[in-house]
Parts: structure tokens; sequence; C-alpha cells
């Protein structure tokens, strides 16, 4: 198993099995070298888990164990079997940590999307339903989890239940970490690139570009500190016509330059439970309700880039050209 993600950098060699961390873990066997460290397998504390061992920046060792306290305290109401959070943390040794964590079994949404491309319109909504969930879960625990991004964000086997791996990155763990990942801008609200207080609008910002991903295949525009974001609509990309203009609006709103202007995650959770639902309609009903069929285009004209204007707040009078109907 390794890291969702992140390029695998080597370490100082691997710890052997039987190794003890903290008079507590027992190691068992090594998982791989992740961006952040080192993982393994162990034993020890609440049972199995997967411990990481990392370095420390130096002169910030002192102080990580308070973080490491207050870490596990805030983020424990919202661990459960879709969010995997810090379980432990503490020193081994002078320049090194650790981190400790429940076992879990999934495929990143990063390996997915490079291996399998775009998702189809149903099962990117079922997922970014269902990721919606998770943050509203948090959220309502007062845990804002400040960096999803395709590598964190996991499928389990078999099941495709949504996975996220959170562990504090946002709230401070990075600033321990002599091998932090650096931030994933694509996924970052325009407040979190201009080092501003970051809070729950922050990740439904990466939420919403996150379902982007899904819908086609691309990271959104990473964009620049001050910069606004310019935001296609994700229709825009895909090669069939049955996306209906009302996704766009959707994941279009969960980026809204500014954060008043985003969903809450349970309204968020509602508008992706609605678009879910459409897919389950029968045949019979969406021919009555003007919705489209399998195979049957539904948008005859694409959505306006206009429509932009409202949602992010900028001129795209002459930074978006209009495309021209499928039917022109």
């Amino acid at each position: 198993m390794a890291q969702p993600g992140d390029s695998m950098v080597p370490r100082r060699g691997p710890l052997v099995p039987g190794t003890v961390i903290d008079g507590r873990y027992r190691i068992t066997g090594l998982i791989g070298n992740w961006h952040i460290g080192t993982a393994y397998r162990a034993s020890g504390g609440q049972g199995p888990c997967t411990l990481v061992i990392c370095d420390v920046v130096k002169g910030r060792a002192a102080t990580f164990r308070d973080w490491a306290r207050e870490e596990v305290e805030r983020s424990r109401a919202s661990c459960g079997p879709t969010l995997v959070t810090l379980r432990d943390a503490g020193l081994h040794g002078e320049s090194t940590l650790f981190l400790a964590l429940r076992p879990w079994e999934g495929r990143s949404l990063l390996g997915e999307i490079k291996e399998n491309g775009a998702m189809s319109n149903e099962r990117a909504c079922r997922i970014g339903e269902a990721l919606s969930k998770i943050v509203a879960r948090a959220h309502s625990n007062r845990l804002t989890l400040a960096g999803l991004r395709p590598s964190t964000v996991l499928l389990a086997p078999t099941t495709e239940a949504v996975i996220v791996l959170d562990l504090g990155m946002g709230r401070g763990l990075a600033d321990y970490l002599e091998h932090a990942p650096s931030m994933a801008a694509a996924y970052a609200s325009p407040e979190r690139l201009l080092s501003l207080p970051i809070g729950p609008a922050d990740d439904i910002y990466a939420t919403g570009a996150l379902i982007y991903y899904l819908l086609t295949g691309q990271a959104p525009a990473a964009g620049r500190p001050g910069e606004a974001k310019l935001v296609t609509p994700p229709s825009w990309t895909r090669k069939d016509e049955g996306i209906a203009r009302y996704i766009d609006s959707v994941v279009l709103k969960a980026m809204a330059r500014l954060p008043s202007d985003r969903h809450t995650a349970n309204e968020l959770v509602l508008a992706m439970g609605a678009l879910r639902e459409v897919f389950q309609i029968s045949s019979a009903a969406r021919e009555v309700l003007g919705l489209p069929n399998d195979g049957t285009p539904f948008r005859h004209e694409p959505t306006s880039p206009f429509f932009l204007h409202d949602l992010l707040g900028i001129d795209t009078t002459d930074a978006v050209a209009p495309r021209k109907s499928p039917k022109d």
C-alpha cells in the first residue's frame, strides 16, 4: 500500500520487524516509502495500525507533542470508516516523529483518473455526494479538513465507498515535517492561495474542484495568489451531450470566488443527491420531465461563459469566447 498520490522518496534504511516505537507500537512489516516518510504495518495501541516515521523540522520537535495531542482530540469525533485521521502521534528520537493511523484499503482518485480518465456523470455524482457527506460530517464536528486533493480521497475496493485520508496537514502538521507535500494549488481556494485564514468554505471549494476533476479528467486551473481563477464549466471538456447544465451550476457554485457565495456542506450534499437521483429516474419519467435518456442529447446549447460572471464575480467578456452550439 503506497501513500495516495505523492511521489515516493527513499529514506534511511527501514526499521526491522520487532522494532518498538514509543514503547507501544511494534513494527510488523514495511509498507513503503511515502513522500512524507516511511510507512510500516504495526501492532499495539488500539490494535493493528499504519505507522509513518517522518523527519521533523529542526527546532520544532519540542512543540510537536502538544500539537499532536490537540490534533488527535480535535479529529476524534469525525474519525470513522470514511475518514482516516491521526489515531496517535509522538516523537521517535530527537529528529523523527511517528504518526499512527488505522489501516485502510483504497485506490486514490488520482490513480483512478490517470488510468481510466473522466468518469461517467452518474458515477461522478455518486462519488461527489459521498465526499460531500464526509465533509458535512466533519463540519458538524467543527473540523475543517483543509487540503482535500485527488491523492487523499480514496475508493474502497469492490464497494467504491469513499474514504478521505486526513493527517492534519492543513491544520499544522506540514509545519513540522521536513518533507511536507506542497500545496495542491488546483484544489486550493482563492483565500488559501492568499494565505488568508480558512474555514469550512475552503473544503467546499476543494470538493467542487474534485468533482470537476472526476467529470473532466483534468485538474481545474491552478490560478495565482491575488488573481481570480477562471473555472470553465466542466461540460465544456466532455464529448458527450448528456451532462446537464445544472451539474455545471452545482460545481461552479462550490468553486465560487467568495466563500460566502459557495454552498454550505449540507447544501452541497442535497444538491449532489438530487443530481444522483436524476440518473435513477426511469426512461418514461425522463421523457415526461424532458430529461436526457441514454444516448440522447440533452444540452442543445453549452453553458454560457457569461454564467461565470454571477458565480465568480469576474468579467468573462474577453477572457472566454462563447463556444458554438453542437448543432451549429
